[in-house]
């Protein structure tokens, strides 16, 4: 008999197993009615009533708690199994109860099929449970179908069919059935170690470790350790009653545990990798985990093991365990996720929008009803749970409607929408200020007809006003009122005033650009939605706006310096250089993050392989070669990375970050290298830092390849106002003459615009035979000139 037909035996075996044990428990189900009573000895020895379920049947009768239930089936109370082990009265045919006022009582328990499902009780234990096994069983059927070759699918199967068996088998439970039961107490404490058994096996096509394994082993071992006394006290009489509550509240701890590890492990998880690709990954999987299980975790086992009193009935807060099987499905059988942080934003917000609404509407029902309505606090809770959870999902479908029909059946709200679409839209095709003043005169028409409308432009220094038309009386009272108010205005800010409001949309130097919209002639206000609207678009038009003004200021600026015919000026070179740096920083992170992450992903895989894997000599020999390879190609990429972009060059300061340059090349080159740093006063930007580590590596690089030296001397220090720097080598050197042609080749023309672009003075001295040197001083504050051009490179280039 070979393998296959064994597997596909013992999954029938399995299969008619399971399908038998669903068939004897929803047969139990629907032939025994839940009588209700749980009952304490008292000091006379009678078994009285202390709590009465709500869907008992002897809540048809008068029966209240203080009764004395004298027999059960014919028999005294006391003998009845049901009573001795849980306490409770059930799998009964017929009861004798004494009122308190003396009179008895019998009530005959209708045991048959016929009289359960004509009652109200079909819902939650038969219909519910049905429904819940069903869903459960075809999600985990069509994980098979779908990806029946995968491990991780398969135990997910198994988390599914505990989960739907232990909420089909607790009707039978309840109603004391010692399968019923049994099932219940293994298979429920079982579903948080599955679980974390699932998440094991399926992290691992990520290289993620869930958690250790022998942990996982040795918490597994207690759970079932604890869980066979409970199955000794199920089925056999070995454990005394008295032993029922401890051994209840056991079950309640265990389960509990369980879920705590498992929530404790996906946060873990979560934070761990919450900065990575995998971030969406683990918090859907946390999401689902913490909104199927907290319910029922807060609202049943915690009071439970507490208070001793559920807060909510269990068949209510299980029912959130339905948002398992459809998350994992979508886990494993989509390549998008839910955008679960926006989902996240949302429910944060409702919760708290909800909950003086909730407060207020459960006063108002306590003034209402409390006249001759005492309700126990439990009751209370229950209610304003209700009233919270219902105000929530209000506003949750209030936002799907607004979202799907709102703009069908109110398609006027909608407008603005479609205008900032529209507005975006012709922005992209706007290059000079005239085109999108035309473009926002075209949108504002559009949408506000009913106004007046005029660009104003505001001298903020000489406070003078200048508008498109002659200015009316009216028109003059808005300019003072914008005049008064200049020292508020904020670019992209909606100011309004008497006569409308004032879009705030760009600044140059000392001139506010301002486009003033009249108040409506209809003589309504602005309602929210058009301020809304007239922000968003003020916002857009003060971007659009900044970034002409930006290159107007560019190109003006590179049209003088072209008219002077005169050397390159600083801010010039400046802006040249903060490109440079700016593509060598792109291209060290696109190789980092790239190159070199893939070649650290394929040395691992090899290490591996070499590691796990018994192979040839021979093999081996040439697989450790390519290793050895790689881990070149590898040190080269960082190395090439690290020339682009040096890291932390600001935070370590220029004194350092030349330190480390020089101690780098100290390895790679054959001379030595002497640097002599003095005191530092003034801090230098991230500009001239890197300005200065570009020379001192430039020049190491042309002494490398050009010098034939044996000695390098460098001297860094402040004089005053301005950064000294001398560079002096003992090769081979050159006529002065000579040194001007090789400046190109050399590279030493980058390094002269450089210094300029300080505002620097740079000297370069050699003679054959008598090395070459190098004395720089730059200025460390720049002129105002230069500084003020240089703020737009730091403002948009640098950042």
């Amino acid at each position: 008999m070979n393998t296959h037909l064994l597997r596909r035996i013992s999954s029938a075996s399995f299969f008619v197993f399971i399908l038998g044990i669903v068939l004897y428990l929803g047969y139990v189900t629907v032939t025994y009615t839940p009588v209700g009573p749980s009952v304490k000895v008292d000091d006379n020895g009678e078994y009285r009533i202390v709590n009465l379920d709500y869907v008992g049947y002897v809540k048809k009768f008068d029966v209240v708690v203080g009764d004395v239930v004298v027999e059960v089936n014919g028999y005294p109370t006391g003998e009845h199994r049901s009573v001795y082990k849980y306490g409770t009265v059930e799998n009964a045919d017929n009861l004798l109860i004494r009122k308190q006022n003396g009179t008895l009582l019998p009530i005959d328990i209708p045991n048959n099929w016929r009289s359960n499902l004509a009652s109200e009780k079909v819902i939650f234990d038969i219909l519910i449970p049905t429904v819940f096994l069903i869903i459960f069983s075809l999600v985990g059927l069509f994980l098979y179908i779908k990806c029946r070759h995968d491990q991780a699918a398969r135990i997910l199967n198994y988390f599914f069919l505990a989960i739907g068996i232990s909420y089909f088998s607790a009707p039978a439970s309840y109603r004391c059935d010692p399968v019923g039961r049994t099932t219940l107490f293994l298979l429920l404490p079982s579903i948080p170690y599955i679980f974390m058994y699932f998440m094991q096996v399926y992290l691992k096509r990520f290289q993620v470790k869930f958690m250790n394994s022998k942990l996982l082993l040795v918490a597994f071992s207690i759970n079932m350790l604890i869980l066979t006394v409970h199955f000794s006290y199920s089925t056999t009489d070995l454990i005394s009653g008295e032993y029922f509550r401890i051994l209840q509240v056991t079950f309640y701890i265990l389960l509990t545990a369980g879920y705590g590890l498992c929530v404790h492990r996906l946060v873990s998880v979560y934070l761990h990798y919450r900065n990575t690709p995998l971030r969406p990954l683990f918090k859907t999987i946390l999401a689902a985990q913490v909104i199927a299980f907290t319910p029922f975790v807060t609202m049943n086992l915690i009071p439970l093991i507490l208070l001793h009193v559920e807060l909510i009935s269990p068949t209510i807060t299980t029912l959130f365990l339905l948002i398992l099987p459809f998350s994992y499905m979508y886990l494993f059988t989509s390549n998008r996720l839910f955008d679960i942080d926006f989902i996240f934003t949302r429910f944060k917000y409702y919760t708290l929008l909800s909950v003086i609404p909730a407060i207020t509407i459960l006063l108002f029902l306590y003034v209402v009803l409390y006249v001759g309505h005492e309700f126990a606090s439990v009751k209370w809770f229950q209610i304003f749970l209700v009233i919270y959870i219902g105000l929530i999902s209000f506003l949750y479908m209030k936002e799907q409607i607004d979202h799907r029909f709102r703009p069908k059946l109110f398609k006027q709200m909608y407008s603005y929408q479609d205008s900032i679409d529209r507005y975006s839209k012709q922005m992209a095709k706007v290059m000079k200020r005239d085109d999108l003043e035309k473009v926002l005169h075209q949108e504002i028409s559009m949408m506000l007809p009913m106004c007046r409308y005029q660009f104003v432009i505001i001298n903020s220094t000489n406070k003078t006003a200048k508008m498109e038309v002659e200015t009316s009386s009216q028109e003059q009272e808005v300019v003072n009122e914008l005049l008064d108010r200049l020292e508020v205005m904020q670019v992209a800010e909606v100011i309004e005033i008497s006569n409308g409001v004032a879009l705030i949309v760009g600044k140059r130097k000392n001139e506010f650009h301002i486009l003033w919209i009249s108040n409506k002639s209809n003589h309504t206000q602005f309602n929210v939605d058009e301020m809304r609207w007239l922000k968003t678009i003020s916002n857009y038009t003060s971007i659009v706006f900044e970034n002409l003004y930006l290159i107007d200021s560019l190109i003006d600026d590179l049209e003088a310096e072209m008219k002077k015919q005169q050397s390159t000026s600083p801010w010039l070179l400046r802006l040249l250089f903060c490109l440079s740096e700016n593509e060598r920083r792109r291209l060290a992170a696109d190789l980092h993050d790239s190159a070199l992450q893939d070649q650290l992903h394929w040395f691992r895989k090899l290490e591996s392989v070499l590691l796990d894997r018994q192979m040839d000599k021979a093999l081996a020999e040439d697989l450790e070669q390519i290793k050895e390879g790689l881990l070149d190609v590898i040190h080269q990429i960082r190395e090439t990375c690290n020339e682009l972009r040096p890291p932390l060059l600001k935070e370590l300061g220029v004194v350092e970050a030349i330190e480390n340059l020089i101690d780098h090349a100290r390895l790679q080159m054959n001379f030595s290298i002497h640097f002599d740093a003095g005191f530092l006063s003034a801090k230098l930007n991230e500009e001239q830092i890197t300005a200065m580590y570009r020379i001192v590596q430039e020049l190491l690089r042309n002494t490398e390849k050009h010098a034939r030296a044996t000695e390098v001397n460098i001297t860094l220090s402040q004089l005053e106002s301005h950064i000294y720097f001398h560079y002096r080598d003992d090769g081979l050197g050159m006529e002065i003459e000579q040194l001007q042609s090789s400046f190109h080749h050399m590279g030493l023309s980058g390094i002269r615009e450089r210094v300029i672009s300080f505002e620097g003075t740079i000297e370069f001295r050699s003679q054959p035979g008598e090395g070459f040197e190098v004395e720089i001083m730059m200025p460390i504050t720049l002129s105002k000139e230069v500084e003020e051009r240089g703020a737009y490179i730091d403002s948009y280039l640098i950042s």
